[in-house]
């Protein structure tokens, strides 16, 4: 166990006591209202990611985050997981004049705030909400959340699902499932992701009549629910965009993967699950609009409401890499403006919490709004070949973007053709 795993375990088991609740000054309900509203106010929720998206994990009957607030889950820091420092510092609460901590109970939100001084915040700007959640949710106040939640979904949902046996949990990875063989999600069954594209396409997605017959084969149809998950991420969100543009009508994804569900205590298998294919895909309604094609993004940058957006590190943005082995052209589509990544072409960590969940949606929606990118315009995404612009396709939709899409021939094809204007360096927006 890493040494702060152990010292914050130590302090939570402390934390009860009044000589160390008092470290910090507390509010109750009525303070924190009025609190709120006052220039220079920071909330931080300390809870899980799902529960700040809005899923209910105590039972609570009203769910979301206070209005504005920003998410620091104690999780982060009692497990000491990496870029726990990186993502605290992105979000600047050194600047506040006041911040104001919450949890679902006093001992997650004392965790976040001594993690805050330790990261050289001042203690005189810290202030813990006492009666915690609940009684903010009781009371009837203002609560915000991800618009559409329910589209990325906690370990603990997957797992009353698979007892109630009304799910289907699929692995998805390009490959043989190197890592399902060694341990998965019990009842999963694996997806290659070979069977939704090919090299061939240069990595585009195959027809649909094949993909079709390729999910019948693991039983998938329209009408079942199916929620993925993969080794990285990206691969899940693959599939799971190939899923709802053939009209597979509940497709949902496991937030953080299986580290998410080992997090949550549950177990895993090793044994192969043996598909039961199914052979009728049942009635459908394609997606025709969630896949565009060259002429569709040719027509997007013309658009002022509209927007083809890169999901690919800056450096292969300013054409300093293409990011692949196999993809030789350097820079970007002419006109794309810059939707983020991470720090290589595999990596999604600006859109990924430490604990790999979707960061903080309204950070994600705050770097996009400085590109212009906003849910009023016809957006779509692209990065080399599909995989990372899936991912922030499916934030997008559960942020409530209804205008968005993937454009899947992405750099890898535009790229191939000399007529098709690019461009390199930093751009003026």
């Amino acid at each position: 166990m890493a040494f702060r795993t152990i010292v914050y375990t130590f302090f939570a088991l402390l934390i009860s006591t009044a000589a160390f609740a008092t470290t910090f000054p507390q509010l109750d309900t009525a303070q924190v209202d009025t609190q709120r509203s006052q220039q220079g106010t920071r909330i931080v929720d300390a809870r899980n990611p799902n529960a700040f998206n809005g899923w209910a994990l105590q039972g609570e009957k009203r769910t979301g985050h206070l209005p504005a607030a920003t998410n620091l889950s104690a999780s982060w820091v009692t497990q000491d997981l990496p870029r726990t420092a990186e993502v605290t510092a992105a979000k600047n609460l050194s600047a506040a004049e006041c911040i104001i901590v919450y949890g679902y109970t006093l001992e997650q939100a004392t965790i976040v705030a001594n993690w805050l001084v330790e990261q050289g915040v001042s203690a005189s700007q810290i202030s813990l909400y006492k009666d915690s959640f609940a009684a903010w949710a009781q009371a009837g106040l203002p609560l915000e959340r991800l618009p559409h939640y329910e589209g990325i979904v906690p370990a603990q949902w997957v797992q009353k699902r698979i007892a109630e046996k009304s799910i289907l949990v699929v692995e998805a990875s390009w490959g043989e499932g190197k890592v399902y063989n060694q341990n998965h999600i019990p009842t999963a069954v694996h997806l290659n992701t070979d069977l939704l594209e090919s090299e061939a396409r240069r990595w585009n997605y195959l027809p649909a009549d094949e993909i079709r017959a390729n999910l019948l084969a693991i039983g998938v149809t329209a009408d079942t629910p199916v929620v993925l998950y993969g080794e990285a991420g990206i691969d899940a969100a693959r599939a799971a965009i190939a899923m709802r543009s053939l009209g597979v009508k509940d497709v949902r994804i496991l937030n953080g993967g299986l580290s998410a569900w080992k997090a949550a205590g549950f177990k895993t298998e090793r044994t192969e699950v043996t598909p039961t294919p199914a052979t009728n895909f049942g009635t459908a309604t394609p997606d025709t609009s969630l896949i565009i094609d060259i002429k569709e993004a040719k027509r997007i940058l013309k658009d002022k409401n509209g927007e083809l957006v890169s999901i690919r590190t800056w450096d292969e943005y300013i054409g300093e890499t293409t990011g692949y082995s196999y993809i030789k052209p350097k820079g970007r589509i002419k006109g794309a403006t810059w939707g983020h990544a991470g720090k290589d072409s595999y990596n999604m960590d600006d859109f990924r919490n430490p604990d790999n969940t979707m960061r903080d949606y309204t950070e994600i929606a705050a770097f996009w709004k400085e590109w212009g990118i906003t849910p009023d315009k016809e957006v779509s995404f692209y990065c080399g070949t599909g995989w990372r612009a899936s991912e922030a396709l499916l934030y997008a939709q559960a942020m409530g973007f209804t205008q968005a899409s993937l454009y899947d021939d992405g750099w890898h094809i535009w790229s191939m053709n000399p007529a098709n204007p690019t461009a390199t360096g930093t751009p003026v927006k």
